[in-house]
């Protein structure tokens, strides 16, 4: 007869600390890597044909369209949606208790406090203003998802049929405006929908980040007939099969989020240079499909955690990608009120030291003191897991 060998609890304990530590760098570097596509994107990329022999010029032109199309930073805002779903909800899930003040005052003080200093150091630089369109507009309809999470959160039974709906409403949207309405141009989304229409349309992705640390954190009660809506249960199953079949090709599968945000650029683009039979697609329709492939990447990036010390290091580097991800136009603004030459060959490469000197700065002095506060702030709610990073 053969004996089983019971697993201490404490080692897995420890290996579920492990995987969860795992995770959590995963998280971290993610979110590094967005905030610095989303720098990329505002930056453009250097002046390759500045930098290399003339002989070279047309790979330096080549370089310098294929980094214009790769480095998609209203993809990597999605990515951040989801990003922050997950974190939100693995962080409060069910079973931790939540009081609706501790909440609200943590989560806005976490958010809305570096915000608020931000806003008062950019106004007098001559383009502060632009922030609202450029950066400040997913922070808003952040808020609008912490807003209502307390309120989604007891009926995520039905957290399927909430994807299902935000994706048909946000369609139906999209399809009056283009139909009926005059939208300010064509990658004009926030401008077009404003922070109410601008956050409907891409809830399903924040959504869907809180869906899977919904699978991961209550996998045992997805088992449990009628916990869930048959909705909910179709779609963790189709998730389930997508990371069971991608999980061995996260390479593959990373190449194709950013050739699918790269798509995204190119497909939006009006360039003289871009092929006559690209069809133009604005970005309210491209973005939206796109939050479901981000979904499905995050979800297998957190299924699978990897030992690899890449991961560790860019997840340093995620402590302070909230603020690299608010800051980094800082430094042009200053610039601009300089004699900078920002035609130069060695431009670039000074706009974006000083923006990740700043970005840093900013961190220390002002997000690492707010995220203390808030973390504080949730002490007084007993039984609760640490306080994510947003």
């Amino acid at each position: 007869m053969t004996t089983a060998h019971a697993v201490p609890a404490s080692a897995s304990a420890s290996a579920s600390a492990q995987t969860g530590k795992s995770k959590s760098l995963k998280i971290d570097a993610i979110r590094f890597m967005a905030a610095f596509w989303v720098l990329m994107y505002h930056f453009k990329p250097p002046a390759f044909k500045a930098l290399l022999p003339h002989q070279l010029g047309f790979i330096g032109g080549a370089l310098w369209s294929g980094s214009t199309a790769l480095f998609a930073g209203p993809a990597a805002v999605i990515v951040f949606f989801v990003i922050s779903g997950y974190c939100i909800h693995n962080a409060y899930h069910r079973d931790a208790a939540l009081k609706p003040i501790n909440y609200y005052a943590s989560r806005f003080i976490r958010i809305g406090l570096p915000l608020v200093v931000l806003l008062l150091l950019v106004n007098p630089l001559p383009t502060g203003q632009n922030y609202v369109g450029s950066v400040l507009w997913s922070l808003y309809c952040e808020m609008v998802y912490y807003a209502v999470y307390p309120l989604l959160r007891p009926r995520f039974r039905y957290i399927g049929e909430m994807v299902v709906l935000c994706v048909l409403a946000g369609a139906a949207m999209v399809a009056a405006v283009r139909l009926f309405g005059h939208p300010e141009c064509h990658s004009c989304v926030y401008e077009t929908y404003h922070v109410p229409g601008t956050a409907l349309l891409y809830a399903a992705g924040w959504i869907l980040g809180c869906f899977i640390a919904e699978t991961q954190r209550n996998t045992s009660q997805f088992r449990v007939p009628g916990a869930y809506s048959r909705t909910t249960l179709l779609m963790k199953r189709v998730l389930d099969a997508c990371i069971s079949r991608l999980a061995p090709h996260l390479i593959a599968l990373r190449c194709a989020v950013m050739l699918s945000g790269a798509l995204i650029m190119t497909l939006l683009s009006e360039s003289s240079l871009k092929p006559k039979f690209i069809p133009l697609v604005t970005a309210d329709v491209s973005l939206p499909i796109f939050q479901f492939v981000a979904a499905i990447w995050i979800a297998t990036e957190t299924a699978t955690p990897s030992d690899a010390k890449l991961w560790s290091k860019l997840a340093v580097l995620g402590a302070w990608s909230y603020s690299l991800y608010l800051c980094h136009k800082i430094a042009l603004s200053l610039l601009e009120t300089t004699t900078f030459n920002e035609n130069g060959r060695f431009a670039w490469f000074v706009e974006v030291a000083l923006a990740l000197a700043i970005s840093y700065t900013f961190y220390r002095l002002i997000e690492k003191p707010s995220h203390l506060i808030a973390q504080r702030l949730r002490r007084y709610t007993p039984n609760s897991p640490t306080a994510p990073a947003a």
